[in-house]
């Protein structure tokens, strides 16, 4: 019964969503509050946000824009304002069914929370967040960031790490954890029941039959276990919930991070809340690097990572981490999978085709399915 009753207050809250974003759309307003696409970024909206006057605005140029999970666009500003010369922005999705999935699932709102979390002097390298803006009556959400083209380098899952890089940012893992170890104040918090529920039925619809273009890679055995993400998705929830929390990235796949000399950053905070921070690592590491590469290194990242908290006075197991990141690969496998199925209006087949390859490879190497299994049953604590 209660699962009938969430399950129609998940397809209601659908329903609602998708009539307010097509209203959104159809209706004129807002603009001045929270641009719904970058042409309507103006003068006058950009000189209120860095707080100048307007006239001290004189051009706004796009340099580039696209969209997919958020609408992504590069300006060129011309002022005698102190206002940096180029700037970055999200904004709304373009699609709208990404922006219904936006809304549904809160992820602009997300990022926003993080960026306030983490603040003017951040633990780890991020965008500079310049302002933020959110419009909860349209439900959009629009931040303005550095442009960092001029000194970082990009990479995707098709471009794996070599060790030096990945011990590099499994030590900014371990200081983006420790900063808010316990206490991650202000971040995101666990989905509402509602989207929760929502969750399971897309996980169930994607995962029930796998079709997608990476289907091919994962074996029957895994095809079979993977219905516990649907089945069991709730105990797993509450199994994370009970491990030490902490603000995590909670998408750190390589299209997430870029990298100067000093070291990696992190992109993309639309999936961030608290969360168990083993997770971060495992999803990282078994994204980012080639699975034969990571057999031989991965129990040192672990290693390094509990290192790291110690050293923050931060007291941990390295075991209890070590089995903990076994399961915790079972998330990317879960993430990679469910957005290979969607199709290349998530992210492209060969993206998704190396992702699952290297999630499948993880999750056999560790057992992790029947790991998650057993603690899911009491059989493992």
């Amino acid at each position: 019964m209660r699962d009938s009753v969430l399950t129609a207050r998940a397809v209601g809250s659908a329903v609602g969503q998708a009539v307010r974003v097509a209203v959104d759309r159809a209706v004129p307003g807002g603009a001045a509050r929270v641009p719904l696409r970058v042409e309507d970024v103006t003068e006058a909206w950009l000189a209120e946000v860095f707080g100048v006057a307007p006239e001290r605005i004189h051009r706004i140029r796009v340099v580039e824009s696209h969209s997919g999970t958020a609408a992504r666009a590069r300006i060129e500003v011309s002022a005698d304002a102190d206002i940096p010369e180029f700037l970055f922005l999200k904004l709304p999705p373009r699609n709208y069914s990404q922006h219904v999935l936006m809304n549904l699932f809160s992820l602009g709102s997300r990022e926003v929370s993080a960026y306030r979390v983490l603040g003017d002097a951040p633990p780890i390298r991020v965008p500079r967040c310049y302002a933020t803006r959110s419009d909860r009556v349209r439900g959009r959400d629009v931040l303005v960031l550095e442009d960092l083209s001029p000194t970082a380098r990009f990479r995707t899952v098709v471009d794996p790490l070599g060790r030096d890089e990945a011990e590099a940012v499994v030590d900014a893992m371990a200081d983006l954890h420790a900063a808010f170890w316990r206490d991650p104040a202000g971040a995101a918090g666990p989905r509402s029941e509602v989207e929760t529920q929502l969750g399971l039925l897309i996980r169930r619809r994607l995962l029930g039959e796998l079709t997608g273009p990476a289907a091919d890679l994962v074996p029957a055995t895994i095809r079979e276990q993977i219905r516990i993400f649907y089945e069991r998705g709730r105990e797993i929830d509450a199994f994370w919930a009970r491990q030490p929390q902490t603000l995590i990235h909670g998408d750190p796949h390589l299209g997430n991070l870029f990298f100067e000399d000093a070291g990696p950053g992190f992109l993309d905070w639309q999936i961030s809340t608290t969360g168990c921070g083993i997770r971060d690592v495992a999803y990282f590491a078994n994204a980012s690097v080639e699975p034969e590469l990571l057999r031989e290194i991965e129990r040192g990242l672990v290693e390094r990572y509990a290192a790291r908290l110690d050293a923050a006075g931060i007291a941990v197991d390295p075991e209890r981490l070590w089995t903990l990141y076994q399961v915790g690969i079972t998330e990317l496998l879960l993430a990679i999978v469910c957005t290979a199925e969607a199709g290349e209006r998530m992210q492209s087949s060969a993206v998704t085709r190396c992702g699952v390859a290297r999630a499948v490879a993880g999750v056999e190497a560790h057992n992790s399915l029947v790991l998650l299994a057993a603690f899911l049953d009491g059989r493992r604590v």
